[in-house]
């Protein structure tokens, strides 16, 4: 693969591991298994609420976005980790968990490929 097929895969993989991310915990916490009503905001506000941080770096391909992304990704695969250690939550904490490993893949191989091409770039290569 050449190094601009790279960063393209690294963009999509980013974009669909955070996306369905979200719309999975979106779903998860308001349409399959609603907490009790008082708890809605404050669940939506803790889990969907870190995702909104990186969301216009990551749709305009920033490069130092997606190198602090990498920490988000992590956060949620502990999330991830954590839902999966109950069995009545296992289905989410798996989900989380892939989620936010393509997530966290995207992530690397878009900022190791672009930051080349970026370093090249400055350098007149």
């Amino acid at each position: 693969m050449t190094q601009d097929q790279l960063i393209k895969l690294g963009r999509w993989l980013t974009l669909v591991g955070y996306f369905s991310l979200m719309a999975g915990l979106f779903a998860w916490h308001l349409l399959l298994e609603p907490p009790a009503r008082h708890l809605i905001s404050i669940i939506i506000f803790f889990q969907l609420g870190p995702l909104m941080l990186p969301l216009f770096g990551l749709l305009n391909a920033k490069l130092y976005t997606h190198a602090w992304s990498m920490y988000l990704a992590i956060f949620y695969f502990v999330i991830g980790v954590w839902y999966a250690g109950n069995d009545e939550d296992l289905l989410i904490g798996l989900f989380v968990i892939v989620t936010s490993l393509v997530f966290f893949t995207g992530c690397v191989i878009y900022t190791r490929f672009m930051g080349k091409q970026q370093k090249a770039e400055s350098l007149g290569e």
